[in-house]
Order: C-alpha cells, then sequence, then structure tokens
C-alpha cells in the first residue's frame, strides 16, 4: 500500500488549531523546544542519547494540522535525518503526543536497507512558553 491510498481515509479539510509552542520532553529526557506559527513550526532537539554518549542537538522543522503534528530534525553532529508524525492524545491530565519516528543516515553502497530505523516516542508538555 501506498501513502496515497490511505489518503481517502483521512477526514477532509484540515482541524482545529492546537498551538504545541513549548517545551516537551520524551521518555529518555530528550528535549524538543517548539515555536509555532499558523500550521508551521521551528525550533531545536537535544537528544540524551547519541553513539558520542552525550547530548546532540538539530535543527527542527514542522506542520500541524488541528491535533496532529509532524517534525524532521536534521542532526548537526551526524550525517542524519529523524521524522516524526504523532498526534497528541485527547483527555490527558498532562499534554502528551504519541509519535512514531524513522532515521535515515549515510551508509556504505550496498548497505542502504540498513539507513533506515525506526521506533516511537512519547512526548509530554513541560513548559507552554519556547
Amino acid at each position: 500500500m501506498h501513502v496515497e491510498h490511505t489518503l481517502g481515509r483521512a477526514l477532509a479539510g484540515t482541524g482545529e488549531s492546537i498551538d504545541f509552542t513549548g517545551t516537551w520532553l520524551n521518555q529518555l529526557k530528550s528535549k524538543m523546544i517548539i515555536e509555532q506559527k499558523s500550521d508551521t513550526i521551528t525550533g531545536k532537539y537535544i537528544s540524551k542519547v547519541s553513539d558520542t554518549g552525550g547530548e546532540t542537538t538539530g535543527k527542527l522543522v514542522g506542520f500541524v494540522d488541528g491535533d496532529i503534528i509532524s517534525f524532521i530534525v536534521h542532526w548537526n553532529d551526524f550525517q542524519a535525518i529523524t521524522s516524526w508524525v504523532g498526534q497528541l492524545e485527547p483527555n490527558t491530565a498532562q499534554q502528551t503526543i504519541n509519535t512514531l519516528w524513522q532515521m535515515t543516515k549515510q551508509v556504505a553502497t550496498g548497505d542502504e536497507w540498513e539507513s533506515i530505523n525506526a521506533g516511537a516516542d512519547t512526548f509530554t508538555r513541560i513548559s507552554s512558553a519556547a
């Protein structure tokens, strides 16, 4: 199945705007700082987990539509890009975004299937101001 085939199951139009501006923390204590203007987000991602054993950062860009969000991080210290898609969990005491991610990284010729990794993250808002 291709992504274009699943669009027919999506709601038409755009959702009621949610402001994702603020600081969010995931289960690994990595932090994303988001500024939102209309349906566009920009910011910074600070990962607490990296191959170097310390923090690494990246520029964050993305979009929101109602309570759904998508963003990409281009890592400063690595030849890698990670994308997340997710949705704000409804009716929770603390705002939470459930996401799936995929990361692509540079690999040697012939190892292309090793270049893509996937997983899930849960982000909790810790501040409403970016």
